[in-house]
């Protein structure tokens, strides 16, 4: 899981700036919800195209599908700098 260190919610009006530090290694999708309080129908709206039904291309998302399974690791760096950009935090 993630250390405490630098858990940290900086607020600037309604922005919020997720920073945390992981430990050097994958993580589960459920980990990365949890950390950052993501809801399992917003993660599926983030997950699939709404039009097509199909999957959106995750790695931009720092989420990767590990060959010959139904099992995704993520990659909790690249998703936090995903996710900040999201709620416009690097904008």
């Amino acid at each position: 899981m993630a250390t405490s260190k630098t858990d940290k919610v900086k607020t600037d009006h309604w922005i919020k700036i997720m920073e945390f530090e992981f430990e050097k290694r994958w993580h589960d999708l459920h980990e990365i919800k949890v950390k950052f309080k993501i809801k399992d129908k917003t993660m599926l709206n983030w997950l699939y195209d709404k039009k097509t039904g199909k999957k959106k291309k995750l790695s931009n998302m720092g989420i990767y599908k590990l060959p010959d399974t139904n099992y995704y690791v993520v990659n909790p760096v690249e998703f936090q700098e995903w996710f900040n950009k999201r709620i416009g935090v690097h904008q």
